[in-house]
């Protein structure tokens, strides 16, 4: 090859490294295996905003949204020429980020693959059709023209020497990389050149491509519009046409085509570049309906929506916003937002400020705090919840502001309630236990000592809980509360930790007057019942008097001093409660008073004939006497009911053992019986309750109250059926001695009451 050819050679490369270098599309070099970006044009300099040495430092993960992984994967399908067309988003200048449309082909130089990526962004695809097809015009125009140097370089690079190898392959690689089809038409209508590209899409192998006219490819609409497209090409030197293009499996793909005329050794051709619009379309389309959802949805949301232009003047308002201002759309467009958005602080009454104006000045979102409220155009007040956002174009700069926000009132009403049950016991209304903590934190200061601490704990509630249930338990604790609430002063803090637990802090208070406290609260509560149960609180105090004392060790000191007390005070109430339980039960249901002195006699007499000694014998009669105090739990008008028992009101009752043992237990005084009146309804053969037990598991004081009980109620406490005799009583429990009754207990009882004749 001459110097001419070779200079001709490096005039082509030269040319085609500016088409690189200063084409308007954005084009990237990247490497397949280590992502990095090896070369770039000016145009992909400006669109990321970065120089082109700070862009040769990065790898496509800076920029690509998608993860690396992600990003590996699609970089392999491009590679593999398993697909060249590509949607991502891409992180631009500033931070923005933008939708992309990617065409990637593989290109080897030196041995290493390389992609080679052209950058399109499609972000206002729809917003501006017509500078965008004219955009791909040029492009195409630009390609075309590639098209014809190449042929014409690849003739002349056949020739030349080893140094511009490299150069050549760079350049054959740069277009086979094209994201597109090349072709050749002569006059005629013949495909006479074309890509690798060209084969890939269409599926038609090379030697079938070389027989192909323009003809096969359309039909229809698309192959007249096709046709005219070319006339122009000839007439006015370039044309552009979007058609169906038909492959060889016969999938239709929407092709946008240019073509220029070129000519050569005196013939006219036609070349340009196809390419596949398919995806492009639809994402213009999904884009059209997302802006019309989007549209649709700022009108019907739940919230107020207000869009304004840069200048702050009202260009939208949706339905929940006209009903929040007062404004209707008509009156409210152009109108200043501070207009129709009018706000004021809560607390002091002042205007907010322009949040509009600050959106606009610092490009970020904001937001209103929770003591805002909007003033509406007929004077009512609401306290809301605000954003602004600003609206930004391709280019950064701020188009306007929507506002969001919406009523908050009811919220705001929710969480001051949800604020006041976080430091309040919701049952008593009291401080809570949070609350406590954080107010003897502030509390603990020289300036409040004397600071003196009072710890109270309700006597029997446990009791009562077990026996009555929890809804008379909870009115106890009412009754404490308000009982403490009423002996302190203004100034106090009294709270509750929990259970049954008090504290009250008592700043700038010494001893003698934490005593007085103490016992105003426990003369008040002298004259609180709640049912037959008297309120007892049992209470401990200390004093902190030094600013070196630690609170822990002075609420230890009256935690423990209250402990002391409760152990004499609570075992003294509880047994009173027991008392006076019984004389409620006998005071309400004589006919109970009754049946229970003669089973208490009954039993007692049955231990004597078995050789208990007079203490047990006292001990059963007692335990006889108190066989039902359980019924004291029982549910009011079943005890007493005239009409015949239902099974709901049988499993109510079968509750008395059950609760007359808690009642017991918990009374020292009465301990030792509890268990006898927890088993008096078992069966000698396990079919009684509430445990089924049976034999001898039974102890043997329930076994003989449970003859006694029986008896009794055979013939003296029928409300249902009329009483037994003696001897049918007898007979009764002689039929059941083995199953109900232990037989030798019910022997021992039956002779008892035949001597007894």
């Amino acid at each position: 090859m001459n110097d001419q050819k070779i200079g001709q050679v490096k005039g082509k490369e030269s040319f085609f490294e500016d088409l690189f270098r200063n084409n308007q599309e954005i084009m990237l070099l990247i490497d397949i295996d280590t992502l990095e970006i090896k070369d770039c044009n000016h145009s992909a300099c400006l669109f990321y905003g970065k120089t082109h040495s700070e862009m040769i430092t990065f790898k496509i993960t800076h920029f690509n949204c998608l993860s690396k992984d992600q990003i590996k994967k699609e970089a392999e399908l491009a590679k593999n020429r398993e697909r060249n067309q590509f949607y991502f988003k891409h992180r631009c200048r500033k931070g923005e980020i933008r939708d992309v449309e990617v065409r990637s082909s593989p290109v080897s130089l030196d041995g290493t693959d390389y992609l080679l990526s052209i950058v399109t962004d499609i972000s206002g695809l729809q917003l501006d059709s017509d500078a965008l097809r004219k955009e791909n015009m040029m492009l195409e125009k630009v390609v075309a023209e590639r098209t014809y140097a190449l042929k014409e370089l690849n003739e002349q690079l056949i020739a030349a020497q080893a140094e511009l190898k490299r150069e050549m392959l760079f350049i054959e690689a740069l277009f086979e990389s094209i994201p597109g089809y090349l072709y050749v038409y002569d006059e005629a209508g013949k495909l006479i050149k074309w890509n690798k590209k060209h084969e890939e899409m269409t599926g038609y192998s090379a030697d079938e491509l070389a027989h192909m006219t323009l003809d096969q490819w359309f039909e229809g609409d698309d192959l007249v519009k096709v046709m005219a497209a070319v006339e122009e090409v000839f007439s006015k030197g370039y044309g552009e046409v979007d058609a169906n293009l038909i492959t060889k499996s016969g999938k239709k793909l929407l092709i946008r085509s240019n073509g220029v005329v070129m000519t050569l050794d005196g013939k006219k051709y036609f070349t340009g570049v196809g390419i596949d619009i398919t995806e492009s379309k639809r994402l213009e389309s999904e884009l059209k309906k997302e802006s019309k959802l989007l549209e649709t949805t700022l009108v019907s949301v739940g919230d107020g929506v207000i869009s304004c232009d840069k200048n702050g003047h009202v260009l939208f308002i949706n339905r929940v916003a006209e009903e929040l201002t007062g404004w209707q759309k008509k009156e409210a467009l152009g109108k200043p937002i501070e207009t129709v958005f009018s706000i004021i602080n809560d607390s002091n009454r002042e205007k907010a400020g322009n949040i509009v104006a600050e959106v606009i000045k610092t490009k970020e979102i904001r937001e209103l705090d929770n003591h805002t409220l909007l003033i509406a155009k007929d004077g009512i007040e609401r306290t809301i919840e605000d954003s602004a956002a600003p609206i930004i174009d391709a280019n950064g700069d701020v188009l306007g502001v929507v506002l969001v926000f919406r009523d908050y009132t009811e919220k705001k009403q929710k969480l001051d309630q949800i604020e006041y049950l976080s430091y309040h016991d919701q049952l008593t209304g009291l401080y809570n236990r949070r609350f406590y903590e954080e107010e003897l934190s502030r509390m603990d200061t020289p300036r409040n000592l004397p600071f003196s601490l009072i710890m109270g704990d309700v006597n029997g509630l446990k009791l009562v809980n077990d026996s009555f249930g929890h809804v008379m338990g909870d009115e106890l604790l009412k009754k404490a509360a308000k009982t403490i609430v009423k002996a302190c002063r203004a100034d106090d803090v009294v709270a509750r930790l929990g259970g049954d637990e008090f504290v009250v802090l008592l700043p700038k208070t010494d001893q003698l007057e934490a005593e007085e406290i103490i016992n105003r609260i426990e003369e008040l509560a002298k004259a609180e019942k709640v049912g037959t149960v008297e309120l007892s609180i049992s209470f401990g105090f200390e004093t902190k008097f030094n600013e070196e004392e630690d609170i822990q060790r002075i609420f230890k000191r009256a935690e423990d001093y209250m402990y002391r007390r409760k152990l004499t005070e609570s075992l003294g109430m509880r047994n009173k409660t027991v008392g006076m339980m019984i004389e409620t039960l006998f005071d309400k249901y004589q006919k109970e008073m009754f049946h229970s002195e003669r089973v208490g006699k009954l039993s007692a007499e049955i231990g004597n004939k078995i050789g208990f000694n007079s203490k047990d014998s006292h001990d059963l009669q007692t335990a006889g006497l108190m066989n039902d105090i359980g019924k004291i739990g029982i549910a009011e008008g079943i005890l007493d009911k005239i009409e015949k028992l239902n099974e709901t009101d049988w499993d109510e009752i079968r509750r008395h053992p059950e609760i007359g043992y808690r009642i017991l237990s918990s009374a020292n005084e009465f301990a030792e019986i509890a268990e006898h009146i927890l088993e008096h309804h078992e069966h000698w053969d396990g079919g009684g309750y509430p445990k089924g037990l049976k034999g001898e598991e039974i102890s043997l004081e329930a076994r003989i109250i449970a003859i006694a009980d029986a008896y009794d109620a055979m013939t003296r406490m029928r409300l249902h059926r009329n009483d037994l005799t003696a001897e049918e009583a007898i007979e009764e429990i002689s039929r059941c001695s083995g199953t109900q009754f232990d037989p030798e207990i019910a022997r021992v009882f039956i002779e008892m009451i035949e001597n007894e004749k």
